[in-house]
């Protein structure tokens, strides 16, 4: 789940479900654009208060990929 912030043209992720657990998004850590070819992606690192995920979304076709998960440990 994403909003959309009409007045300043930003999208934020507020929830994803992964592995079959919903995690809801309460901050977002780091933002930038990558573009590979005609493509241009946001890159979105994001976390829950526990996991930290990296979301990309496609701004073509605006379909959201799960990049990374990590808990912080070495492991």
């Amino acid at each position: 789940i994403a909003s959309y912030d009409r007045k300043n043209g930003k999208v934020f992720p507020r929830k994803l479900r992964w592995q079959g657990r919903d995690y809801a998004i309460t901050k977002l850590a780091y933002y930038h654009k990558i573009r590979q070819g005609q493509a241009l992606y946001h890159i979105f690192h994001v976390t829950d208060g526990n996991i930290d995920f990296r979301l990309k979304l496609d701004s073509f076709n605006l379909h959201w990929t799960l990049e990374e998960v990590s808990d912080g440990s070495a492991d």
